[in-house]
């Protein structure tokens, strides 16, 4: 069976992406304090028995921590803020590490699941219901963000601005008519989401941020996933799953 591969989609501005990293104090303290609610890393207490065996008192050494392994740690946080070079057995941790800032970050998230076939169909009938391959999902999804952190093997990132957002998701709208019911549901999914962008340009220039471009990470291979997501049955949509806002 083919892998269900899967798409992160976040609305936020590339600006706010890169200044990750090399992040300001308040933004760096703020993004730790996620990364250490989400990937806890408590401390494993080393005993030691005294050579009194009548009280056998312990010794704690509550500096020695103990971390799942796979899972991110404080250094994986650290490399990321400071710009550092990721070494190739740690980016999928970062990558995990990053994604659920960019999530924290954004206006609003979307996930959605897929094989590189079904994705492959849809594209080739959206060329078919007449969206040009400017305004098609290869162009809206590959854009180079231009971001320290390099893709892990078998991932893929990429980014739209917000003005090319706003002329693919009029096109793909103009293309549901002529799609087959699965794949009009799936490209209906996509434009709910984007159609959403107009309103959060409001809520970003009200807080005094930058409005939201698309910013995307496509995981071709769920091995690429510190956590595997779940897969939809055969049959199910190929933009399905869920939003957060």
């Amino acid at each position: 069976m083919e892998p269900m591969g899967e798409f992160r989609l976040h609305a936020l501005a590339i600006n706010e992406v890169r200044d990750v990293f090399g992040a300001d104090d308040v933004l760096a303290a703020k993004l730790r304090s996620w990364a250490l609610e989400a990937f806890p890393t408590p401390a494993q207490p080393d005993r030691h028995v005294g050579r009194n065996h009548l009280f056998r008192r312990a010794r704690r050494r509550p500096h020695i921590v103990m971390h799942r392994a796979g899972s991110p740690t404080e250094r994986t946080a650290d490399d990321l803020l400071e710009g550092r070079f990721v070494a190739p057995n740690e980016l999928v941790k970062s990558w995990r590490v990053l994604d659920l800032w960019l999530e924290k970050l954004s206006w609003g998230t979307l996930t959605t699941s897929c094989t590189r076939r079904e994705y492959d169909a849809l594209e080739f009938e959206l060329a078919r219901a007449g969206v040009p391959s400017y305004l098609g999902l290869n162009r809206l999804f590959g854009g180079d963000p231009q971001i320290p952190l390099r893709p892990a093997p078998g991932m893929r990132v990429g980014y739209s601005r917000a003005s090319h957002v706003e002329a693919t998701c009029t096109a793909l709208d103009r293309a549901i008519p002529y799609l087959s019911d699965d794949n009009a549901q799936s490209i209906r999914t996509l434009v709910d989401f984007l159609e959403r962008f107009p309103s959060w340009y409001d809520e970003a220039r009200a807080a005094g941020r930058p409005r939201p471009d698309l910013i995307i990470l496509r995981h071709e291979d769920p091995a690429t996933l510190a956590v595997v997501p779940s897969v939809s049955t055969p049959g199910s949509n190929v933009l399905p799953t869920r939003s957060a806002s």
